[in-house]
């Protein structure tokens, strides 16, 4: 059935109704910012991702928190202290672990001696002795290595395995040239 053939706009026995529309008349009686926008003198979008990000005082003001933000988390991965690496003895030293194929994989890296500033004028050389502790979910120790090494002054590495129950930290105690640090370094999972 077609139903573009119908006439509804009217009762039974009487005229259709004939709308009549009119823009111009429409948009003389229509507000100021109604009749603004149609002539084209509204408001623009502002074009450019800069100008946009500045365009307004709360666009200005979240741009700058973000920047400080920026600055402060930057700065302060610099500055602070990371447990996973430390100067033991005048050397840098690095520990690091991951898991792969139920095992615990750790070794810990004394660097190449370099003369840097902070660090010690005189090479430092002798024995390096570190415990290293695999430490579970619960905060225990669950298994326990220890190793020695001779540091020259050239890049050492020692290294140790272990099982792998449910360990998520290794902690291991650094003793070189007549100094104790412990560094520790949570297990990457591979």
């Amino acid at each position: 059935m077609d139903f573009n053939k119908i006439d509804e706009g009217h009762e039974d026995g009487s005229e259709s109704v004939h709308y009549y529309f009119d823009n111009e008349e429409r948009i003389k009686h229509a507000p100021k910012i109604v009749q603004d926008y149609y002539a084209g003198k509204g408001p623009r979008p502002v074009k450019g991702l800069f100008k946009n990000l500045i365009s307004t005082p709360a666009n200005r003001l979240g741009l700058l928190s973000i920047a400080v933000f920026a600055v402060f988390v930057f700065i302060y991965s610099f500055t602070s202290e990371k447990p996973y690496r430390k100067v033991v003895g005048g050397t840098e030293m690095t520990l690091s672990a991951f898991s792969y194929e139920d095992e615990i994989y750790v070794s810990l890296k004394a660097a190449a001696w370099k003369e840097t500033k902070g660090l010690k004028k005189e090479l430092p050389q002798g024995p390096a002795a570190v415990k290293f502790s695999a430490i579970d979910n619960q905060q225990a120790a669950a298994a326990v290595s220890e190793n020695n090494g001779m540091y020259t002054g050239q890049e050492l590495i020692m290294r140790t395995k272990f099982s792998d129950y449910d360990i998520i930290r290794i902690k291991a105690e650094v003793r070189f040239n007549g100094e104790e640090k412990e560094l520790s370094a949570a297990v990457e999972k591979r």
